[in-house]
């Protein structure tokens, strides 16, 4: 009876709520309104948490409706501040809009809300991935800080993080730098102790830098993956010195950017031929 008491007090402050709240800019949806979490925390009384979670199932089910009727609903990350404001600990809106949010999306409402997830919980690599990926690829990147994010997790006792998340920080920090600057980093990395189990995921670190950024679906027969392996497992091995597999790189960056270079070239040249073709055929021909 106690708990009822509390689920019907909980809706009645939702209701007051939102009938009170000021609409977000923008919106498309009628129900788009929410309030200020310092508000509905006053008014909750201490039921924060049956709350949050009302308003979450709420956001959920506007979602789900905008499936259904084909429309746009772009607040989902305001439903999910709102919510883990009033209940920090709620995870299921952290890990949701983590994983539902298009790294590259133009909306950044979920920074803070998977900025407090991180926060929240810190041994969640998971979800501080999400944050990352946001921040590294989102409309204002910022690879410094999603490396900072992501380095701690490189030496956690966590036995369950892949070895590319341990080393996914490097990758933003590799990412910040020039082709060169950022090969001579990875070389070095792989000299070091304690990049030694990693040494595998340096492979594709190189040739990303070098412009091979494609997917390798066969290792084993991509001749690019298997020179790389071959210098790299040579240099800490101390069989080829380090300058010479420096070079190497280079070199097959440099073949990498004319092979790009010229089949942009070739494009351009059949567009081109394109459009001269088609400005031709709607052209009326002179009368004799």
């Amino acid at each position: 009876m106690r708990f009822l008491a509390v689920i019907i007090f909980a809706i009645a402050v939702i209701a007051a709520a939102f009938h009170f709240a000021k609409p977000l800019p923008g919106t498309n949806f009628d129900e788009s309104f929410l309030p200020k979490a310092s508000t509905v925390h006053y008014v909750a009384a201490g039921h924060d948490a049956s709350v949050a979670g009302l308003f979450w199932i709420k956001g959920l089910t506007e979602l789900g409706e905008s499936y259904l009727t084909g429309k746009e609903y772009a607040y989902l990350g305001h439903v999910a501040e709102l919510s883990t404001s009033l209940d920090s600990l709620f995870y299921t809106p952290y890990y949701f809009v983590g994983g539902v949010t298009p790294i590259d999306a133009p909306d950044t409402s979920d920074f803070s809300v998977l900025r407090r997830a991180s926060r929240v919980y810190p041994e969640n690599w998971r979800l501080s991935l999400y944050y990352a990926l946001r921040l590294a690829r989102g409309p204002y990147p910022n690879r410094t800080e999603a490396a900072n994010v992501m380095r701690k997790y490189f030496d956690s006792p966590d036995t369950t993080i892949p070895d590319h998340i341990r080393t996914i920080y490097r990758s933003f920090e590799i990412d910040e730098m020039q082709t060169e600057t950022a090969l001579e980093t990875v070389l070095n990395d792989v000299m070091q102790p304690r990049f030694k189990k990693f040494r595998a995921s340096f492979y594709s670190k190189i040739l990303r830098l070098i412009g091979y950024k494609g997917l390798i679906n066969d290792v084993e027969k991509d001749e690019h993956y298997q020179k790389v392996k071959y210098l790299v497992d040579g240099m800490a091995d101390g069989k080829i010195h380090p300058a010479i597999v420096y070079r190497e790189l280079l070199a097959m960056k440099k073949i990498r950017d004319d092979e790009l270079a010229e089949a942009k070239a070739k494009e351009a040249a059949a567009d081109s031929t394109a459009t001269k073709d088609t400005t031709a055929a709607v052209e009326p021909k002179a009368e004799n």
